[in-house]
């Protein structure tokens, strides 16, 4: 090669240069191939996704990193925040699956596939819950006067705490605390003095819809719901913002559970970082009670620290 001419030379290394374009065009076909779908590809979803969208049935997206997007482009419509905050997956009947780049979810991995569609860059799939919880009754759904009464108990005397859908709203922004509602139940003390629904981080930064109840430094709150259709269990979760709370600041709070003179148990939520912070489950027998419709009272109490800011979601479950 180097007794060849210059120009037969040039254009010999021209020709080496089409399998090295052709590799380029390769490697830029499998990138593109693989990147992530944006904004405008999942506004095109929404019309497939509501229509396999039902009542109850959260949507879940794999990856999980793509869900802010996702939720930016599809809205409240197909994700509103009673699923998507819900306390977990055990009592749900099915999922929505909106999969890109051959993801899935790991919560629902197992379950039976009802049906599986692609739209462009997505795949759809129905997932059945093969066992779920058969729900009586949520708690967070009925924090509201005629099924809830909130007392704050201090010194032996109960002092009502009176419903509001009008107080201040008050969210404390980044590293700020967690929201307080409009509509709670506002109780002697000041406005930090409330029962309500608001929204919580858990240890996996996941949002948990909860009733906020954070006892005061002295005494409790007794919340009394009216007419629980009772299982054999109430299945539960508590916890605090663990943003705020992971490096264990704040104090102990003991959640009581009673029906007439039935006591069904008790959990202490502890602040012991890495170990026991965060959105903990828990599980209360009423099996004593089983069929029966019946008021049930919550008592939550601290060990007299400040800041608690104590959430919890339960289920009356079979």
């Amino acid at each position: 090669m180097a007794d060849w001419p210059p120009r037969v030379r040039r254009l010999h290394l021209l020709w080496l240069l089409v399998p090295a374009l052709g590799l380029l065009e390769l490697g830029l076909h499998v990138a593109f191939a693989r990147r992530a779908p944006g904004i405008e590809a999942w506004r095109a979803l929404a019309g497939a996704a509501l229509a396999l969208k039902r009542p109850g049935e959260p949507v879940v997206v794999a990856p999980e990193w793509a869900e802010p997007l996702a939720r930016l482009a599809l809205g409240d419509r197909i994700f509103p925040l009673a699923e998507l905050a819900r306390a977990d997956d055990r009592s749900v009947p099915r999922v929505l699956e909106i999969a890109e780049l051959g993801a899935r979810a790991p919560g629902s991995r197992a379950w039976p596939v009802v049906s599986e569609t692609r739209e462009g860059p997505f795949v759809l799939r129905v997932l059945q819950n093969p066992s779920p919880l058969h729900v009586t009754y949520r708690f967070v759904d009925h924090v509201r006067p005629g099924d809830l009464s909130v007392t704050l108990v201090r010194g032996g005397v109960e002092k009502s705490c009176e419903y509001t859908d009008h107080a201040r709203a008050m969210a404390g922004g980044l590293h700020g605390q967690v929201a307080a509602p409009r509509e709670r139940f506002q109780c002697p003390g000041g406005e930090s003095m409330f029962v309500g629904i608001t929204v919580i981080d858990d240890q996996g930064y996941r949002p948990r819809r909860c009733i906020w109840a954070d006892p005061p430094a002295q005494g409790a709150f007794r919340l009394r719901f009216s007419a629980v259709p009772l299982g054999a269990r109430l299945h539960g979760f508590a916890g605090r913002s663990y943003f705020l709370y992971r490096d264990g600041v704040g104090g102990k709070v003991t959640l009581s559970a009673s029906s007439g003179q039935t006591e069904l148990g008790s959990l202490r939520l502890l602040d012991a970082p890495g170990r026991e912070t965060g959105w903990l489950g828990f599980e209360l027998s009423t099996a004593a009670l089983t069929g029966q419709t019946a008021d049930v009272e919550l008592e939550i109490r601290s060990d007299g620290a400040f800041q608690k800011n104590f959430c919890f979601a339960a289920e009356a479950v079979d």
